[in-house]
């Protein structure tokens, strides 16, 4: 679709319309250009599912960072061997050094468009994941099936659920059903903190600029903070603060690993949006609590996979008040970014009246990878219809695809997604603060 220049537009000040989106901010020790980052979404773009890096993942996230986002966030990574067990379908992993290379390439390329780049390291799927080998899936406590009803799914998505009867079948590798859990020993949740503490080393080592824990919408993380699915009688379940044990060692394990090398940060779900689920004010409890131990950003999600139609709603601005809840008992340095609002000018707004400091964006980036410059520049870009077509794809495990973006998924055949040639001068290291 060809879009037309004009010039930015303006208020009476004189000040670009939009201008609350293109204001620098630090999170940590990381400034970001503008108050723009790119949502994590699973592509399925690593089709071999080893866990590596591609070419057409390189141009992928090139294409992002060159389009203005200022704060490009990686899909889920899986940052254990026993994650990458339980896939989406397929995923990129940080567990060894084997894993370093790729990584590190991507960074470097993301670098080379001016972006930041934050990977979102997660330790499970847990009831979600999907075995190749149909093993039943760890998670905080056995007997609790994962399935997402039809009615919990964005309308638009619904219909291809009803029609095909072989989603519901725990043996296809899909996120609308899986098989029945077993539940995690003390000692697996022991030794899956320790290899993901490590998992942030080699994070650093790789020159990533933050790490984002990945704990939102029915992920493991998320499952352990759940009495919906947490029923365990130990030290990880029962009261908010047991349940959210598993959640703070894991933080404050990233945190004796690497200190304040680069920034860490939280993914995490406003609302489950689910009967007997966690709701918002014990998740603004979760929150002030990290808030006191030093997290350094809050990204905001809402729902589960169980209730899909919450974290990919059909409309702008429908997490702004959740976010707006977490900013409230957070320290006023400690931003809050909240997703789904494409719209430049409500983004701007919610920014302004403090509601959110950062917005992401996902199926808007999917449609348009260059709607940061385009705004900025006063351009039409082009607006996500929200017809969850991208999301239907990966949901049966297929590479993510844009109705109306054809590019989408052959970047790494377009050589202005390449990247660039090094400036002379000798090599060096990724530059980062010394581990503790």
């Amino acid at each position: 679709m060809q879009t037309t220049k004009t010039q930015p537009s303006r208020n009476r000040a004189g000040a670009p319309t939009h201008a609350e989106l293109f204001e620098p901010i630090r999170i940590g020790n990381c400034k970001i250009k503008n108050r723009i980052a790119m949502a994590p979404m699973n592509t399925v773009f690593s089709m071999d599912n080893q866990g590596y890096p591609n070419e057409q993942i390189m141009a992928y996230y090139a294409a992002r960072a060159k389009g203005g986002t200022g704060l490009i966030i990686t899909e889920c990574v899986l940052g254990t061997r026993l994650a990458s067990r339980f896939p989406y379908t397929s995923n990129l992993h940080l567990f060894n050094g084997t894993h370093l290379p790729g990584l590190e390439e991507l960074v470097e390329t993301i670098h080379a468009f001016d972006a930041k780049v934050f990977i979102q390291l997660s330790i499970g799927f847990g009831r979600q994941g999907h075995s190749h080998d149909h093993e039943a899936p760890y998670a905080p406590s056995a007997g609790i099936p994962y399935q997402t009803l039809p009615e919990m799914l964005p309308a638009k998505m619904r219909k291809l659920v009803e029609k095909s009867g072989f989603l519901m079948n725990p043996k296809i590798p899909t996120m609308i059903m899986a098989q029945m859990p077993r539940e995690m020993t003390r000692e697996e949740i022991k030794s899956e903190i320790a290899e993901f503490g490590h998992s942030c080393v080699l994070a650093v080592m790789a020159g990533f600029d933050g790490i984002e824990l990945h704990a939102p919408h029915g992920y493991l993380e998320h499952q352990f903070l759940s009495p919906r699915t947490n029923k365990r009688t130990d030290e990880y379940g029962g009261s908010l603060e047991n349940r959210m044990r598993f959640v703070i060692e894991i933080y404050d394990k990233v945190r004796e690993m690497i200190g304040t090398a680069i920034p860490v940060g939280i993914r995490l779900s406003g609302d489950e949006h689910m009967p007997d689920g966690i709701h918002h004010e014990e998740m603004k409890e979760v929150v002030r609590v990290l808030g006191e131990r030093g997290i350094d950003y809050v990204h905001l999600s809402s729902g589960s996979y169980e209730a899909t139609k919450y974290f990919f709603p059909e409309k702008d601005g429908t997490m702004l008040d959740e976010a707006a809840g977490f900013k409230s008992v957070l320290p006023a340095h400690v931003p809050v970014m909240t997703p789904s609002v494409h719209n430049p000018a409500m983004a701007a707004r919610a920014i302004r009246e403090g509601k959110t400091d950062l917005i992401s964006l996902g199926r808007q980036l999917l449609i348009d990878p260059g709607w940061a410059n385009k705004v900025q520049a006063g351009e039409k870009f082009r607006k996500c219809t929200r017809c969850c077509e991208c999301l239907s794809r990966t949901v049966l495990g297929m590479p993510v695809r844009c109705l109306h973006n054809r590019d989408l998924g052959r970047e790494k055949y377009m050589p202005e997604y390449w990247r660039p040639t090094r400036a002379k001068g000798r090599l060096v290291m990724p530059q980062f603060a010394p581990l503790p």
